[in-house]
């Protein structure tokens, strides 16, 4: 079903902006350096990658959120990095509309500016907020949007595709982003 709207690209590419309270953070995470969702605005992604592909995301206003539109299971979101950093998009298939919770199965797909491409479903994702923020009515039904917070690890390599270069690590990540469901 989630393909049926990969589909209705719900632009809401809307620039990591956080309170001006936010700019002032670090960036870093509670004790043991643990990436936390709490000071990423409406949209941001804390991580590095590095190996075949390096990027630092800061999550200080430095990315844009797209995600799609679901309509059974599934949150997708794809955090461009803002100056030719790349983009990383986080794939967790079997949460439902309202649920948090530990360790979702998640793929992630990560892509540099020479549009190269590293892959891997070994990821855990766990989310801590996923509240409703508005609804409204649309040609396609009623659309709910939700703000959604989480952090993510992954346990092997992401592997390059095609097959071949250098495998990419991805740090502790954390993510906040809107998603809107619709029946």
């Amino acid at each position: 079903m989630r393909l049926q709207l990969v589909f209705l690209v719900l632009g809401l590419a809307s620039s990591a902006c956080g309170s001006s309270a936010d700019k002032g953070r670090n960036g870093g995470g509670g004790e043991g350096n643990e990436p936390s969702g709490s000071s990423l605005g409406t949209c941001g992604l804390r991580s590095e990658v590095s190996g075949g592909a390096t990027i630092h995301f800061t999550g200080q206003n430095d990315v844009s959120c797209t995600t799609l539109h679901s309509s059974s299971t599934g949150l997708d979101a794809i955090f461009s990095g803002l100056n030719a950093k790349g983009s990383l998009e986080l794939i967790v298939d079997d949460v439902t509309e309202g649920q948090t919770g530990s360790d979702f199965p998640t793929r992630i797909v990560v892509t540099d500016t020479a549009r190269a491409n590293w892959q891997g479903s070994d990821c855990l994702t766990s989310i801590s907020e996923h509240h409703l923020l508005s609804t409204e009515a649309s040609a396609i039904g009623q659309l709910r949007h939700y703000q959604v917070t989480g952090v993510g690890t992954c346990n092997t390599d992401l592997d390059s595709l095609p097959a071949g270069d250098t495998a990419a690590t991805v740090g502790p990540l954390a993510f906040r982003a809107e998603f809107t469901w619709r029946d």
